[in-house]
């Protein structure tokens, strides 16, 4: 079965074009989810019947509301069961996403997606952030860090030291009137995509962080009306 046509138009409306091969492979990597969630617990079994819209289209929002550049290396932390990592390696063909779990048994179901789906530009990686962040393979190598809903901001920022360049890129433009904040951001910097009241964990992040400017982007975008997205915020952290 393709994608449902509700979540093609959304993504249409945000200058997202999938093509044919991307939705069959979105569309396969959902599959591969549910059979996957059935054997161990990679999302939430009460999201399960609506993994379209709290799963995936949560995970290719940062698409909407930036642009990446061909290349762009990203690392995605506590990924899970691949998100949003994979939805967006699939969409963004071009970005080289590294897929980081702590518990062995979900990598290796992640390895297994990204085989069957033919990602290979997508890397799995087993281990703690703290500690695979310390690695000469893996210190400094990152353009972005992604997380979904994985632990708090100042954690967060902490972990990312140790992946992000140390080196500045060029800016990756957001889409002017689609999402609140800023419209702009150097690379390097932490991209968390989180929910609820941030406001004390933005403000421990910014003792914590001095001198980091952090922006909130709040998910709103054409399509986003009637979804359940009301809470919901991408974070970005820089690090000049």
């Amino acid at each position: 079965m393709p994608p449902p046509i509700d979540f093609i138009d959304i993504l249409r409306k945000n200058t997202i074009l999938l093509t044919d091969a991307q939705a069959t492979a979105l569309q396969s990597y959902v599959d591969l989810l549910t059979e996957w969630n059935s054997k161990i617990n990679l999302v939430s079994r009460r999201d399960q019947g609506n993994l379209w819209v709290s799963h995936i289209l949560h995970s290719l929002t940062p698409l909407i509301a930036l642009e990446f550049p061909e290349h762009v290396r990203v690392l995605d932390i506590g990924t899970g069961g691949g998100l949003p990592g994979i939805p967006l390696s699939i969409v963004h063909e071009g970005m080289e996403v590294t897929l980081l779990d702590s518990i062995r048994k979900k990598t290796a179901a992640i390895e297994q997606m990204v085989a069957v789906l033919g990602l290979s530009r997508a890397h799995v990686l087993t281990g703690r952030a703290e500690e695979i962040g310390r690695s000469s393979s893996q210190a400094g190598r990152y353009d972005v860090v992604v997380a979904r809903a994985v632990a708090p901001l100042p954690d967060l920022v902490k972990w990312s030291r140790l992946f992000l360049t140390k080196r500045r890129a060029a800016p990756t433009r957001g889409r002017i009137g689609q999402m609140g904040g800023k419209t702009e951001f150097e690379f390097p910097y932490l991209l968390a995509l989180k929910g609820g009241d941030l406001e004390k964990e933005i403000a421990e992040t910014r003792l914590k962080a001095k001198g980091l400017p952090i922006t909130e982007i709040n998910l709103v975008f054409p399509g986003s009306e009637n979804l359940d997205l009301v809470d919901k915020k991408l974070i970005i952290v820089e690090f000049p």
